[in-house]
């Protein structure tokens, strides 16, 4: 076989692998600009060998449906364009007849029938022949009319979207960063996918129509279509008229128009979509299996602009983590200003070998997270060591250099050896008043700051004393008599709390939320019952999925004589709640099973679903082992899902997953 044959059924297997990650999973591996360009090598390939394997993504629009949902068959197939990132392309199809440039969406393509006046399916593109049956969650959609105003039937493809704003606020609202979101395309497809409308309508989805399928035969014009539908209640897509008589730089002016208007609107888009007006002049110019031939996809690449690196702040965590921050010249993009970026851990300093004064290129990557590219000035012979601080920029004490593995590499970590610096103080204070923790609303990281700096808080256990600050708290800005009453009675509603979030709350190394919830299990939610083990000396690793690091590490931290102190003295101001034992239905798939969940979902976070288990009768556990039963695997799976799968453990993925809860 020759080395062009075999390139050619690599990057078949590879690009249908990344089809399943984006499609499917919500979770790619590859840049869109690196799938376009393996895809572009595929293209040529093909045509330069004439062979063509049936199951080619150059063949097809999308991917195999996977998902629980009902499958639906596209009468007229909701296939792809032809993609480019020259307006010259743009410009020789306008030449064969005018046309429009529109925005190229970044979220859902979805198709929606309407019968008599009346929303009566919608269905996503799927592969493009076969989707998905979303009609449930069409009608939730924030912009599209349920009923019209005249008993008309037609058949409309567009794209269903999150706005970046709306993307924004839901990320906000999620605790853990690897919960979070990584783009509003990932947050759209998985709300548009929702077996539960409720949770869809919350995530404030929006639609687009680009295209009228069937319906108003007589009109010839898209665009007038497009206007139709306007006045029915559609939203209008932004959109710019093009012309024989527009040279390709004008098209490329209008291509970054639309651009603007995008960014004003908060609408996230990856390019734009050029397709003649002409119904019939549209379809005169055929197909292939992968795309009509009507329109051709500008698709932007993440702009990347010049400055020059200023400084690296480090920023601490409360487990004493320092995170270098980028400070550099400020740049606009996408009408923002940018001047910061994680630089992540020194590692990644280290493979750019970044030092202050050099010149970098930034990006926002998908529009939205600030990042360097690339350092201009790297010099590959030039000797590096990074200048890194040896001494904690908050408190001044040494700190040092852990070595970690993340995705399997090694990686430099600096930490602040002192546990009593302020700054991981602070960080401590926020994340013992977080909601999976203590759930003390009304104390943010930064009015933290401000009552340690005024010594209300010097140490956890202030933080329920907080009431004889009263006339000092009202006259702070910010602050009054109702949103001090506020705190007040938040704190003492706090006071009322179980054992899992408390031990989750005073932060004891390795010790999460579900290792919290195991023990509160084993100690029936009884906090003399957890002491007296602790005292006792209690072998945790008799605990299903508590290993002898775990197991040591909770002694470990216990022995320190004023943390058991810290912690025994708050005990004392709260009330735990007694944990019922589980009363579920033997016969359920997880009544006595040992469970661990990996990765993150799109439905619930992990604490909920491992609370859902337990009510079903589970063991959730932290760690895989021979003894573990299932792992559940939603996006971003790591080792754990690795471990799983080398032990022979039933992994079982968001879609059956929701499939088996949707019967119980």
């Amino acid at each position: 076989m020759s080395e062009k044959k075999k390139r050619l059924e690599y990057l078949v297997d590879f690009l249908n692998k990344c089809c399943d990650e984006y499609y499917n999973k919500n979770n790619p591996s590859i840049s869109d600009a690196e799938y376009d360009k393996l895809f572009d090598e595929l293209s040529v390939l093909e045509k330069e060998l004439g062979i063509f394997i049936p199951n080619s993504p150059t063949k097809r629009a999308g991917y195999e449906v996977l998902s629980e949902l009902k499958k639906v068959k596209h009468n007229i197939p909701l296939l792809s364009l032809e993609k480019t990132k020259n307006a010259n392309d743009i410009h020789s199809f306008v030449l064969k007849n005018n046309g429009y440039l529109g925005l190229k969406m970044d979220g859902l393509t979805v198709k929606i029938v309407y019968r008599n006046g009346e929303l009566f399916e919608a269905s996503t593109r799927g592969d493009g022949e076969i989707g998905e049956d979303i009609t449930h969650n069409a009608k939730v959609f924030k912009n599209i009319p349920k009923k019209l105003p005249e008993n008309v039937d037609f058949t409309v493809s567009g794209e269903a979207f999150i706005d970046i704003p709306t993307f924004e606020r839901i990320n906000e609202n999620i605790e853990n960063d690897e919960d979070k979101y990584s783009t509003p395309r990932n947050l759209a497809s998985g709300s548009v996918r929702q077996l539960d409308s409720e949770i869809c309508a919350k995530r404030g989805v929006s639609f687009f129509p680009f295209n009228v399928l069937e319906g108003f035969a007589k009109i010839d014009s898209k665009s007038k279509k497009l206007d139709l539908l306007e006045k029915f209640g559609f939203d209008r897509l932004p959109t710019k008229s093009i012309t024989k008589e527009n040279s390709a730089e004008e098209i490329e002016k209008y291509i970054f128009e639309l651009k603007d208007i995008a960014s004003q609107k908060g609408y996230p888009i990856d390019g734009v979509v050029f397709t003649y007006d002409s119904i019939s002049f549209s379809k005169s110019q055929g197909r292939t299996s992968h795309h009509f031939k009507d329109g051709i996809a500008y698709k932007f690449g993440d702009p990347q602009f010049k400055t020059t690196l200023k400084n690296i702040e480090w920023n601490i965590s409360r487990t004493g983590q320092l995170t270098p921050i980028a400070q550099f010249d400020a740049v606009e993009i996408d009408n923002t200003i940018v001047e910061k970026a994680s630089l992540h851990n020194m590692s990644f300093i280290e493979d750019l070998k970044l030092k202050i004064g050099d010149e970098i290129l930034v990006s926002k990557r998908n529009m939205i997270i600030p990042h360097i590219e690339k350092n201009l000035s790297f010099d590959e012979n030039e000797e590096y060591l990074l200048d890194y601080p040896k001494i904690c920029p908050v408190c001044s004490e040494p700190t040092k250099v852990n070595i970690t593995k993340l995705q399997n590499s090694p990686v430099k970590v600096l930490y602040c050896v002192n546990p009593n610096c302020a700054g991981r103080r602070i960080k401590k204070f926020t994340h013992f008043v977080s909601k999976q923790a203590m759930n003390i609303e009304g104390l943010s990281e930064e009015t933290l700051k401000k009552f340690v700096a005024e010594r209300f808080i010097k140490n956890l256990i202030d933080i329920f004393s907080l009431s004889k600050f009263k006339e000092q708290i009202i006259s702070m800005e910010g602050f009054g008599e109702k949103s001090f009453e506020n705190l007040i009675s938040s704190i003492e509603n706090a006071k009322k709390t179980r054992l899992s979030n408390y031990l989750v709350a005073m932060n004891i190394p390795l010790l999460g939320k579900n290792g919290a919830g195991i023990i509160e299990e084993k100690f029936s939610g009884s906090l003399d019952k957890f002491l007296s083990a602790i005292n006792e000396n209690y072998d945790f690793t008799r605990i299903d999925g508590f290993g002898e690091i775990m197991s040591r590490e909770i002694h470990k931290w216990f022995e320190n004589y004023e943390n058991k102190i810290e912690f025994c003295e708050i005990a004392k101001l709260l009330e735990f709640e007694a944990v019922s034992v589980s009363s579920a239905d033997e016969s359920n798939i997880f009544f006595g099973k040992t469970v661990v969940i990996t990765g993150s979902f799109e439905e619930f976070s992990r604490d909920e679903l491992g609370e859902k288990l337990k009510g079903f009768g589970a063991k959730v556990n932290s760690s895989v082992s021979k003894k573990t039963d299932f792992v559940l695997c939603g996006e971003k799976a790591g080792s754990k899902l690795a471990k799983a799968k080398d032990l022979g453990v039933r992994v079982i993925e968001q879609p059956e997953l929701l499939s088996i809860l949707a019967e119980l």
